[in-house]
């Protein structure tokens, strides 16, 4: 009897199977409970392993960050099987299929499996539809651009360059153009100071008889505070006269959509959209599928949304690789009709690229010259090598010597005693601050980032190390407590009605009665404090995992990789962590643990870019 031919009769148990996973950590209870509470369902207390199997699969890849299970996969199983287990594909098809349990596109059921047997929970793939069919609409339409009026303006938002094509400026005129545009550059290729020209553009060009009406929002309360910074120093650089109707403060997505406590509805939705003209959201790469369903339902179908990030970061925490599946890997292959409006409201010739055309491609634009990292930045310099996929490039960045960038190549005992210097060095400054905000800005001075959250080289192992060497320096008095005056949190759990949300970072300091109070930066730029008793689930933050510091930026950071491998090292992860560095990167390695991350790519499985029609460009993620 075959392997599959076992699994479908039962004689295989992968109730023990699966029970096993959990027990040892590779599994959630949550996925195997769901997996069991349609098996009974279906099978009214039989037996049905197959979709046992898949439901579980499903549930898993979902909390893995996949919006889908495909069928065919047999590699990166989030426990090891027995080989051969997995059932053919397509016998796998139609056992589903015939449980009831498994519906196809369009109908009622709580797993669907589509024609290229990807399984979705229902509510995902829901989603996938809903994200692709808005997306696709807005690519598709044009809008009219006045290029009389148009022309000067563009000539006076963006100066001509010495040299090469201005993307910035084809940017803003392809802002014009279309009512969906997809911005995605590296740091420092001016994302921001495009985006606040295009506010300006659309603003000074519109003529619908009242002011138009911008927003700009950011996934975390972190990155909606960078991006108001991005915008104020924009508006300073802007023309006399154009920097006035720009926005005054940005906010997280959460508040902008009107999040509702104990619940994952919003107040905004398709009964009642946003009150938007545009809306420019930074950072996007971090969103997740849900949160982007959620946000194109909530936006004015003739609202244009301008969509900023860096396509080669991590993706998001939850499920989901949206922005790198608007973008795909190649470079977008611009319409010869849109390419010609383009060319005529710059007076640019652009040049032609054939890595990939369709529907989304004349929404799509890359900015390519950076401006943060100059000349022999080994920052960027390194950032690049890791996005290449070459060892050989980031070893020799690496041994050039370069004065932004160390490297520490130390292990055991030796790590441990290297760590606690760069620990009481890095944090010293917050512990001696004279006062909230100059405690504040030297938490934004230095980072620590893990890429794992246990272990000794993950959060968990390095927030004690830390707590232990400032103790020891008697930064912090051996009388107070875990909760002590400069002690650095992060929020894991959105708290709506105190405004907190996951990946907030805030600060124990004691306020003008003497009482200790968490205080967090609002948007506003303003300190809030907060009882600690109130927040949200949190943790230390002396050192956070590069997920949570996206978004955010430090003038020094100490990238920490463990000293074994781990499957969650990959491409984007070190260029995130790598990026977040603007002045001084110290990355703390093993030689053959980094060359992995550096040749493993993040991949998710999800059939967005499918329905979008970027696939073919992202077949080597």
């Amino acid at each position: 009897m075959t392997d599959t031919s076992r699994l479908a009769a039962g004689k295989v148990s992968v109730r023990a199977l699966l029970e096993r996973a959990c027990q040892q950590g590779e599994l959630r209870l949550l996925d195997l409970h769901l997996g069991l509470f349609l098996e009974k369902q279906a099978g009214k207390g039989g037996k049905l392993p197959e979709l046992l199997l898949a439901a579980t699969l499903t549930s898993a890849a979902a909390g893995g960050g996949h919006v889908c299970w495909p069928l065919a996969e047999r590699e990166a199983l989030p426990f090891p099987l027995p080989p051969g287990l997995l059932p053919d594909a397509e016998h796998w098809r139609r056992s589903l299929l015939a449980s009831g349990a498994v519906g196809q596109p369009g109908e009622m059921a709580p797993l669907i499996l589509d024609q290229s047997n990807r399984l979705y929970l229902r509510r995902f793939h829901q989603a996938e539809e809903r994200i692709a069919r808005e997306l696709l609409r807005r690519a598709s339409a044009t809008s009219p651009a006045d290029a009389q009026a148009a022309q000067p303006l563009l000539q006076q938002l963006f100066p001509s360059q010495a040299s090469g094509p201005d993307w910035q400026q084809a940017a803003a005129a392809m802002a014009l153009l279309k009512p969906l545009l997809v911005i995605s550059g590296g740091p420092g290729t001016g994302k921001t100071y495009t985006a606040a020209r295009i506010i300006a553009l659309l603003q000074s060009l519109h003529n619908g008889g009242r002011p138009l009406r911008a927003a700009l929002a950011a996934p975390t309360g972190k990155a909606a505070a960078r991006l108001d910074e991005s915008i104020r120093a924009a508006r300073q650089s802007l023309p006399e006269g154009l920097g006035r109707a720009l926005p005054e403060q940005a906010q997280t997505l959460h508040r902008l959509l009107g999040a509702r406590p104990g619940s994952e509805a919003f107040r905004h939705n398709r009964d009642n959209p946003l009150a938007v003209d545009l809306l420019l959201v930074d950072e996007a790469s971090m969103i997740d599928l849900m949160l982007m369903a959620a946000l194109l339902d909530a936006l004015p179908p003739d609202a244009r949304l301008i969509l900023l990030g860096d396509r080669s970061q991590l993706a998001s925490v939850e499920a989901g690789s949206l922005f790198a599946d608007l973008c795909g890997s190649g470079e977008p292959a611009w319409s010869e009709p849109l390419r010609a409006q383009i060319s005529q409201l710059t007076g640019q010739d652009f040049p032609h690229t054939a890595d990939r055309s369709g529907p989304l491609a004349d929404s799509c634009v890359l900015l390519r010259t950076g401006h943060r990292f100059q000349g022999e930045s080994g920052i960027g310099s390194l950032a690049a090598a890791v996005n290449s996929g070459s060892v050989e490039a980031a070893e020799t960045v690496l041994a050039a010597g370069l004065p932004d960038l160390e490297f520490a190549e130390c292990a055991g005992r030796e790590r441990e005693a290297w760590l606690r210097t760069q620990l009481l060095r890095g944090f010293r400054d917050i512990s001696e601050a004279a006062s909230l905000e100059a405690a504040f800005a030297a938490m934004e001075q230095f980072r620590l980032l893990c890429a794992v959250h246990k272990g000794p080289n993950g959060t968990e192992g390095i927030n004690s190390l830390a707590a232990a060497v400032l103790r020891q320096a008697g930064l912090i008095s051996s009388r107070e407590t875990e909760w002590h005056q400069g002690k650095p949190l992060i929020i894991l759990r959105n708290q709506y009605d105190l405004q907190l949300f996951n990946g907030d970072t805030g600060l124990l300091w004691r306020d003008r009665d003497g009482r200790l109070k968490a205080w967090f930066r609002r948007a506003d730029g303003r300190l809030h404090p907060v009882a600690p008793s109130l927040l949200p689930e949190h943790e230390t933050a002396y050192a956070v995992t590069v997920h949570k510091a996206q978004g955010s930026e430090f003038e020094q950071v100490l990238l920490l990789l463990p000293e074994e491998e781990s499957r969650v090292l990959s491409r984007e992860l070190l260029y995130t962590g790598i990026t977040r560095a603007r002045s001084k990167l110290v990355l703390c390695a093993d030689r053959e643990t980094l060359a992995a991350a550096v040749r493993s790519r993040t991949k998710r499985h999800s059939g967005l870019a499918e329905k979008l029609g970027t696939a073919t460009c992202r077949l080597d993620c």
